[in-house]
């Protein structure tokens, strides 16, 4: 019903618009034939309105209703005798055959002309709905989104609602998810035709030879993999050059799809890689590193065991501290690296509160491995200076801190440990004077399982998970870590945590 009203109103303003131009092209006339001018410029002035009626109204027929018009016009109004349809000149019949032929070639030519324009113009829009499809899936990060500008093209280009079935598997389809062109609407879902699709890789529904009865029309989205099915409802009145605009931007859609899928499969690979990379590390280190202080305890266990009672109090403690440091310098390491895994993977959320730098550092200070050939010193700052942070985190982040300096600076070293406000950040350092870290060692050394030099100064072992765990720790606070040349020689790395407020939050 609706279809029929829209072509009977354009058949009105079709046969006003003739009408119009042929009373305008009589006027014309008069005015020529007053002014004295030949009849063949009347004549032109009707070409020119049949032409006019070719450009304004719909379809070929009403041009040769204009020529027909035109003639019966220049008759009644212009030959002799005028006010008549009678023609006295006998040539006037022939004359009356020309006018018609040209005015309907003309006519026809120039509804040519506007049907080649439409035509081009019609081309245009849809190569730049296109291309304003595509810049829009450039910026898309995942599939959602991706099926989203594909719906959001769908209704703007053709009026048409948008229905996505993911695919979950190569012959099974997720829930569908209708696009509405209108909050609340209702939209026709066509699972079977949807599924039929995916198994084919070929579109059905209307217009198609599958399921050419169904509402709307299916297409699958993707190359070798598909990652769903679209369909537009529904597919009825739609023009071919429509259907091929559509299925152009699901192919669109398709390419954005399998960039992102892309994109994720490489991110996956990174991870992979680094896991591995992680977890070859972490062997190469258990089998090296640990196995040393393991052997370590071992076997001074088995000495006091088999011989304890006849060694004398001096050896029997030196191999007891033994045991002890070795047992201690484990438990430090699988602490550092249960905190970085942690840290890193999600696992652990700082339980932060507000905290004393100075109680944060002396309790660090106090869990230091004991060292007679460096001395370790804590500068306090005149003001009282507080975070947001988790003690426990940030105690372990100084004791590897300072660890790490004495371990890697030779006996006789000077290690301080100082702390400072910046704007709101509290930076807390530790600065030792030892020989330092070079250039090319600077940018790795807070990842996990490195040591510089791959040797320590003191002789003693390193897993290399120490500086990772401060940045770890850093990360998880919302701060950062820092490392940088002290003067004249040596290295500084500071710890930078949020500033606390004395008086609103404590």
């Amino acid at each position: 019903m609706g279809a029929a009203s829209r072509a009977g109103g354009r058949a009105l303003v079709s046969l006003a618009a003739t009408c119009a131009l042929v009373a305008l092209a009589t006027l014309a006339g008069t005015l020529m034939r007053t002014a004295g001018l030949q009849d063949a410029a009347v004549v032109i002035t009707y070409v020119l309105a049949v032409i006019g009626v070719a450009l304004v109204a719909e379809g070929g027929l009403w041009c040769l209703v204009a020529a027909a018009a035109s003639v019966v016009a220049y008759n009644f109004f212009f030959a002799a005798p005028t006010l008549s349809l009678a023609a006295l000149d006998p040539a006037m019949p022939g004359t009356f055959a020309v006018m018609f032929v040209v005015a309907l070639v003309a006519g026809y030519l120039a509804s040519r002309l506007r049907s080649r324009a439409r035509e081009a113009e019609e081309e245009r829009r849809r190569t730049q709905a296109l291309l304003e499809l595509s810049r829009a899936l450039q910026g898309r990060a995942g599939a959602a989104s991706v099926v989203d500008a594909l719906a959001g093209a769908t209704a703007h280009l053709l009026r048409r609602a948008l229905v996505w079935y993911p695919a979950a598997g190569e012959k099974d389809l997720g829930a569908a998810r209708p696009y509405p062109l209108a909050p609340g609407e209702s939209v026709v879902e066509e699972r079977g035709v949807a599924a039929r699709t995916l198994v084919n890789r070929a579109p059905c529904g209307a217009a198609t030879g599958a399921f050419g009865s169904a509402v709307g029309l299916y297409v699958p989205v993707g190359g070798e993999v598909v990652h769903g099915v679209a369909g537009i409802v529904p597919a009825a009145g739609l023009a071919p050059e429509e259907v091929e605009l559509w299925r152009s931007a699901c192919a669109l859609a398709a390419l954005a799809l399998d960039r992102i899928s892309a994109i994720a499969e490489r991110e996956e690979a990174a991870v992979r890689e680094r896991d591995e990379r992680t977890r070859s590390d972490l062997l190469r280190s258990i089998s090296h590193d640990l196995r040393t202080p393991l052997t370590s305890i071992s076997g001074n266990a088995d000495v006091l065991l088999a011989a304890g009672e006849s060694l004398d109090p001096e050896r029997r403690r030196e191999l007891l501290r033994t045991v002890r440091d070795d047992a201690r310098w484990l438990r430090a390491t699988v602490e550092n690296l249960l905190t970085v895994t942690r840290l890193e993977e999600g696992g652990v959320r700082p339980q932060a509160d507000c905290e004393l730098v100075d109680d944060l550092v002396e309790e660090a200070l106090a869990h230091v491995a004991a060292d007679d050939g460096h001395a370790v010193t804590f500068e306090r700052d005149e003001e009282a200076l507080l975070v947001h942070a988790d003690p426990a985190l940030v105690v372990q982040a100084l004791v590897n801190l300072v660890n790490n300096a004495v371990a890697h600076t030779p006996r006789g070293t000077h290690v301080t440990v100082s702390a400072r406000r910046e704007g709101a950040r509290v930076g807390v350092s530790v600065a030792d004077d030892g020989p330092g870290i070079a250039d090319a060692e600077k940018g790795r050394v807070f990842d996990a399982f490195h040591t510089s030099g791959g040797v320590l100064a003191d002789g003693t072992r390193s897993v290399g998970l120490g500086l990772s765990v401060v940045r770890a720790v850093a990360r998880a606070h919302g701060g950062s870590v820092t490392l940088s040349d002290a003067v004249p020689h040596g290295c500084v790395i500071t710890l930078w945590l949020l500033a606390e407020e004395v008086p609103d939050v404590c």
